[in-house]
């Protein structure tokens, strides 16, 4: 029986469709175990040296060339998300090792949390929360969404959808990304600008683009120096894509007002400064946290699996197919 080595938390943890399919097939789905997690490269060898998986479905553990070289039976890669920053695609294809993942399963998931973050640093839910279950009764000021300018870095599906939301508050859009979304310029009104143009002119500024070399740490200290004092960062793309650093002293100082973030360079953040602050709304990666986001998920990363290993097809989110032509 073929192994499915599943080192996602999440994946048959909230609902049991992708694993149910997949023991149907005839797969024999285990999980990693709890006292190996977290998980580095020299665990993830010893376990997939001692499992000998045919798949893998990896969150956001390390799938680097040692795993890949220990896994000698490992036929796949599923993520279970989008992102593939995890995986070194390039070491999967020279093995023949097919890799995909879940688009489109999560969008609007995350775009649900991230217009929900906006509007918590807009009006200052939690703080006004926790002032009234101490028996306070401050109220607030705040501002309102569709009187404010919304930068969006990354106009992909996730960018998107969350442009489509902010705009029917009304807010004025501006995106920036190498790629523009023309539909997304005529429905929503939303205007391609220069990065610095967006950094200087947005009230809030949030982050949808993936994890390359070219975007990693693009919002740095000259960039933060660029927002406005009143500005809000809303993360709920990579940790990566932000200097945390830089972040935590332009928080702490007030040269930008106050921040938002899922996502973390280090998760859990358990060393994380931008915790110490009480203008950073810190949530724990729950992007695709929803009943619906993982039953669509977990469906999709199991189905992916059947239709390459089962039924000989090339599914449209394999990421390498030129592996199956081999």
């Amino acid at each position: 029986m073929r192994k499915v080595l599943v080192g996602s938390r999440s994946f048959g943890n909230v609902v049991a469709t992708g694993k149910t399919l997949l023991q149907d097939a005839g797969f024999e789905v285990l999980r990693v175990r709890e006292e190996e997690r977290p998980l580095d490269v020299a665990k993830l060898v010893t376990i997939v040296s001692r499992e000998t998986p045919a798949v893998i479905i990896t969150g956001a553990e390390p799938m680097s060339e040692p795993v890949l070289s220990a896994a000698s039976n490992l036929r796949m890669i599923m993520k279970h998300g989008v992102g593939v920053d995890n995986i070194d695609l390039d070491a999967a294809t020279s093995r023949g090792i097919a890799v995909a993942n879940a688009p489109g399963a999560n969008t609007e998931a995350v775009a649900d949390l991230a217009v929900g973050l906006i509007l918590s640093l807009l009006r200052r839910i939690c703080a006004a929360n926790a002032s009234t279950h101490s028996g306070g009764w401050e109220r607030y000021m705040g501002h309102e969404l569709g009187a404010m300018t919304v930068g969006i870095l990354g106009t992909g599906r996730i960018g998107a959808a969350v442009a489509r939301r902010v705009r029917a508050f009304g807010a004025e859009l501006l995106g920036y990304d190498v790629l523009e979304n023309e539909p997304l310029k005529r429905d929503c009104g939303l205007r391609y600008v220069p990065l610095d143009r967006l950094l200087r002119e947005a009230d809030v500024v949030t982050l949808h683009a993936p994890l390359t070399p070219d975007t990693e740490r693009m919002i740095g200290a000259p960039q933060l120096r660029t927002m406005k004092p009143d500005a809000l960062l809303v993360n709920c793309a990579r940790g990566e894509l932000v200097d945390e650093t830089a972040l935590y002293e332009h928080l702490k100082s007030g040269r930008i007002a106050g921040a938002a973030v899922d996502v973390f360079a280090t998760e859990p953040p358990q060393n994380s400064r931008l915790l110490e602050l009480e203008n950073v709304l810190a949530t724990p990666h729950i992007g695709a946290y929803t009943q619906e986001a993982m039953e669509a998920m977990d469906r999709l990363c199991a189905e992916t699996i059947l239709d390459v290993l089962l039924h000989g097809k090339t599914p449209g989110n394999l990421l390498n197919p030129a592996v199956l032509a081999k």
